[in-house]
């Protein structure tokens, strides 16, 4: 699949889109002492990345439901459209348990293994 400018342009705007409502979420929980649980590497998981995660691939699945998605909590659903987006709905889970503002929504998007 190659994408024009314009087609790269709008996944951009949706990317963006994506990130201020993982954000949103993720805000509603921070510095309120949210659930959380440790994961097998010892990192902390937050019902706020949990929450992000879910919303990121519910939007991802109803505007593109034919791309894969890579999750940091979720794991992978692959795709048949060439595209996959990566995501990891707080990056900097420990500031963001510790009530640091120094945390943020990572979105990646790979089209055809690029």
């Amino acid at each position: 699949m190659n994408a024009t400018k314009t087609e790269l342009n709008e996944l951009l705007e949706f990317a963006v889109t994506l990130a201020r409502g993982a954000g949103d979420i993720s805000l509603n929980y921070f510095r309120k002492r949210p659930e959380m649980s440790t994961k097998a590497d010892g990192s902390y998981v937050t019902i706020a990345d949990r929450e992000a995660e879910s919303y990121l691939r519910r939007q991802i699945a109803e505007r593109f439901p034919d791309d894969g998605v890579l999750g940091e909590e979720e794991g992978e659903q692959t795709g048949r459209s060439g595209r996959r987006w990566i995501v990891d709905p707080i990056d900097g889970t420990f500031a963001f348990v510790h009530g640091v503002p120094l945390y943020g929504v990572l979105i990646a998007l790979e089209i055809d293994n690029q």
